[in-house]
Formats: structure tokens, C-alpha cells, sequence
């Protein structure tokens, strides 16, 4: 299970969550090319917001095991080279 998220770098909070989840007979590459499509939608959603950082967790499934894999994106961490 992989987790699809949009933080804002400013705050360090998620502004947005969504798990992606290969679906039964899907292959690898099918489920490879749909999340980076659907990482490409959120994308463009929130492009027009300042200060937004989309991220894909890979092998999480939920933003707490993804903070404490990367306590760097915690509230108020500025991570993603600013």
C-alpha cells in the first residue's frame, strides 16, 4: 500500500491523504502507471498553490508510519529543500 499526500511546507501539515492500493488482477506496471497518473492529477490540482509539496509514500499506509519513517516532514519541519 502506498499513500499519496500534499503537505504544506510552510505548517507541515497534510493537506490532503489518499492511499493507493493495487487492485485484484491489476500487475505491477498497471498499478505503477495508474499511481503516476493519479500523482500527475493531484499535481496539476494543487499547482496553483504556493508553498505545496506533493509526496508518495511508497510501502505506508498511513502518515503516521510515514512520519515516523520521516520525522523531517513532521509539523513545522520545512523539508523538500527550502
Amino acid at each position: 500500500m502506498d499513500l499519496l499526500m500534499v503537505r504544506d511546507r510552510d505548517t507541515g501539515r497534510f493537506l490532503y491523504t489518499e492511499r493507493l492500493e493495487r487492485r485484484p488482477g491489476e500487475t505491477p506496471w498497471e498499478y505503477v502507471r495508474r499511481s503516476v497518473r493519479r500523482e500527475a492529477q493531484i499535481r496539476d490540482r494543487f499547482a496553483g498553490r504556493k508553498g505545496v509539496q506533493v509526496i508518495v509514500g511508497w510501502g505506508v499506509g498511513s502518515v503516521e508510519e510515514f512520519l515516523r519513517s520521516y520525522p523531517e516532514y513532521g509539523p513545522g519541519q520545512r523539508a523538500g529543500g527550502d
